[in-house]
């Protein structure tokens, strides 16, 4: 059949033989010629400082000035991935999860397993009913804001300040407050001094570059601040649907302003934060279960890791104050167990 084709039926009948190449190539050399645009729009120049910064791209943006020709493909494939990530539709999007589960282990699917002491307020309505008043129910270990000690103000703070920084890069105001900090002899004081010293020496613009290189990236950030990530090697995995099962259980969905999944650490931290100060509303010891289950197995490489990342200045000693307060948090529920 292909060389039927290739054959030419003449007005006459008679056959002859395929149409040449060369002609072929002339008429298509010759086309192009004559189709190709003079004054392409995409030919020019582009000024790369006319397109939105990146970290603008919400879900709704439009991006196609990043799709030119003209456009760095570094640049357009890190917008593509900011608009992939804002998205909901795309951005949660599990797909065969199921085949991920271990169904020799009960534990692993949501709904299954065996049933905990602080299920049972919530199974009853308590749970609920308690939130929603405000109310204190000793017997069932909740706590309010009210009863929130000292200690426990500065564990807040320190979730709190360490959320922002990892979030997104301290603006200029920010970065000012973070040059006074206060410092004392502790590990923990220094670790403040060192941050407050490099606050005081850098300009927000070089931290936000900083910033963007780390967590960012044109084409990927030189790390990934994901409980999946370390945990399984891939983003999205069980420990994101572990971590919004716990959430749910408490209450909390994510904001429609919050483009980042509930396992990345300023999410948890946050959350850790809410809960050392008062603000979130959850039976006595929730705070543990959470860094025990969803932080301690990997949050100290990852304070680790940035720490010795070789684009860091400012955020290196960012690593050193997580890392710090993150031994002193296992040291601390280590006791109270």
């Amino acid at each position: 059949m292909k060389r039927e084709s290739d054959q030419i039926v003449e007005p006459d009948g008679s056959i002859s033989g395929p149409k040449p190449n060369d002609a072929e190539a002339g008429d298509f050399n010759q086309a192009t010629v004559v189709t190709q645009p003079t004054d392409s729009p995409t030919s020019a120049t582009l000024d790369l400082a006319s397109l939105p910064p990146l970290q603008s791209i919400a879900a709704g943006t439009d991006i196609r000035s990043f799709l030119g020709s003209s456009v760095p493909i570094e640049l357009t494939r890190a917008a593509l991935r900011r608009a992939w990530v804002t998205d909901p539709a795309i951005r949660d999007f599990v797909g065969i999860a199921e085949n991920q589960w271990d169904f020799n282990d009960p534990t692993a699917m949501p709904g299954f397993g065996p049933l905990r002491s602080e299920d049972v307020p919530g199974l009853v309505g308590l749970g609920e009913a308690g939130q929603a008043c405000g109310a204190t129910d000793e017997g069932a270990g909740i706590s309010t804001a009210g009863q929130v000690d000292e200690m426990d103000h500065a564990r807040a703070g320190e979730y709190a300040l360490l959320a922002t920084l990892l979030s997104h890069s301290p603006d200029a105001n920010m970065t000012a407050q973070l040059a006074r900090l206060g410092d004392d002899a502790t590990q923990l004081g220094e670790a403040h001094a060192a941050l407050s010293s490099v606050a005081a020496s850098m300009k927000p613009e070089r931290i936000e570059r900083e910033y963007f290189d780390l967590f960012v990236g044109l084409q990927r950030g030189e790390l990934f601040p994901y409980a999946s990530y370390y945990l399984t090697g891939y983003l999205y995995g069980r420990p994101l649907a572990r971590i919004r099962e716990t959430l749910n259980q408490l209450g909390l969905e994510r904001t429609e302003r919050r483009s980042e999944p509930e396992d990345h650490v300023a999410v948890l931290f946050e959350v850790m934060a809410g809960l050392a100060g008062g603000q979130i509303i959850a039976p006595g010891g929730t705070d543990r279960n959470i860094f025990e289950n969803h932080l301690k197995p990997w949050i100290g490489r990852f304070f680790s890791d940035l720490e010795h990342a070789e684009s860091a200045v400012f955020y290196r000693r960012v690593g050193s104050l997580g890392r710090i307060f993150m031994e002193i948090e296992a040291e601390a529920f280590s006791l109270s167990t």
